[in-house]
């Protein structure tokens, strides 16, 4: 109970801090976009220099961290990946990076930091079996995300389909009371609002829905296409070169600028403004969508902190936004909502957690049935292009690295 209520006070804090210097940073180059050509390469260097040399594992999203500590036996590997101390790190930098308009997210440090709180708090008890602290990481996996979303199913969906793999199937209900407890706590705490929009009126005819099913091809190959590029942006940037670091952060970093400045800041943070605005249709044109899948590749790839689920939905409304206009039986809320399904799935190919968590963000269960079809098959397409999903590669990285730091 202290560790779910502890996760629900320090991600909520996390949130509106993340939300603070997001647009904080947005704020600072409205009048000024070409500021952003300084400010993102200066603030990459610092955070890619110090993470590098002192706190590797609060790098990336966080999601992977925790992948890699629930396939450890070693006591030592998982007290590097997951620590209070991890997760105060965590939060620092994703602040910082926010500051700097990196196009990151927080859902994925959230999972993260809920993780690292759980299994902090296992001192405590001094549970050893190994099964037990797998089922330990995946709740606090689980309470990250459904404090972030405010999505309870997409939660538990997620500790059963990325951290709890090897979890016997008993283990789960243990994982469904907690997360169950832990959105009991977040409810009572913050109330039960729609992380997004409220869709629960939107009517779409289901017979209809199927003439989306183009939508999965497109949203497949871009998201296998970026799942591919990230991984393999990430191998070429696993350097100790002290001189590689900066050339390499400092190049990210102006990237990403050169989007900030092209969108004077519109591509900066995790995209949810955006997203609200194109579900309630208002257009921000294709060269937001060109912008944010790029900055979001850049930021991901340079390894600073930063979580991957919201910029990926953001790309996706944006996608959605701009195919709607060639379907015009379909409410342009509807094709939006699909194709944020489609494409989410096919970066992070967890079919399940991705049809729940846009759902639940929007209460548009109408939709639930085509969204989980749509779903498996932008998946499948995505897994043709990339074959090991992006999460479980960059999970070996950090085995791998915390087994020689």
């Amino acid at each position: 109970m202290l560790a779910s209520a502890s996760s629900v006070l320090l991600i909520d804090f996390f949130l509106r801090a993340s939300d603070f210097a997001q647009h904080s940073f947005k704020s600072s180059i409205s009048g000024s976009p070409e500021m952003a050509l300084l400010i993102s390469p200066l603030i990459f260097l610092l955070i890619v220099t110090i993470t590098k040399n002192y706190c590797h594992f609060v790098q990336g999203s966080g999601i992977p961290q925790a992948i890699a500590a629930t396939q450890s036996n070693n006591k030592l590997i998982r007290d590097k990946l997951l620590s209070f101390r991890v997760a105060i790190g965590k939060i620092a930098f994703i602040f910082f990076g926010m500051l700097g308009g990196g196009s990151i997210g927080i859902e994925g440090p959230s999972i993260h930091i809920g993780s690292s709180i759980f299994y902090g708090f296992n001192r405590f008890i001094k549970q050893k079996r190994k099964l037990f602290l797998h089922a330990i990481i995946a709740i606090g996996g689980s309470a990250g995300l459904i404090v972030a979303f405010n999505a309870p199913i997409a939660g538990f969906l997620f500790a059963y389909e990325e951290l709890g793999r090897n979890l016997k199937r008993q283990l789960f209900f243990l994982v469904g009371l907690f997360s169950l407890l832990t959105y009991f706590f977040s409810y009572l705490y913050r109330g039960n609002d729609f992380y997004l929009v409220d869709l629960t009126n939107l009517s779409t005819d289901f017979l209809m829905v199927w003439i989306l099913l183009p939508l999965v091809l497109v949203s497949g190959v871009l998201g296998g296409v970026f799942s591919k590029s990230a991984i393999y942006l990430l191998k070429r940037f696993r350097i100790n070169s002290f001189k590689k670091i900066i050339l390499y952060s400092v190049g990210f970093g102006f990237l990403v600028g050169i989007m900030n400045f092209l969108s004077s800041g519109l591509i900066a943070g995790s995209g949810r403004d955006e997203v609200i605005l194109l579900l309630n249709q208002n257009y921000l044109g294709i060269d937001f969508l060109i912008e944010k899948y790029l900055a979001t590749l850049f930021s991901l790839a340079s390894t600073i902190p930063g979580g991957l689920f919201m910029p990926t939905i953001a790309i996706g409304s944006s996608l959605g936004s701009e195919l709607s206009h060639l379907i015009p039986l379909i409410a342009p809320a509807s094709v939006i909502v699909i194709t944020m399904i489609c494409y989410l799935s096919a970066v992070i190919r967890a079919p399940l957690t991705s049809t729940f968590v846009i759902i639940e963000m929007t209460g548009c269960y109408e939709l639930l049935l085509p969204g989980l079809v749509f779903a498996f098959l932008s998946a499948l397409i995505s897994k043709k292009i990339q074959q090991k999903p992006i999460y479980e590669a960059l999970a070996e990285q950090f085995a791998l690295m915390s087994k020689k730091v």
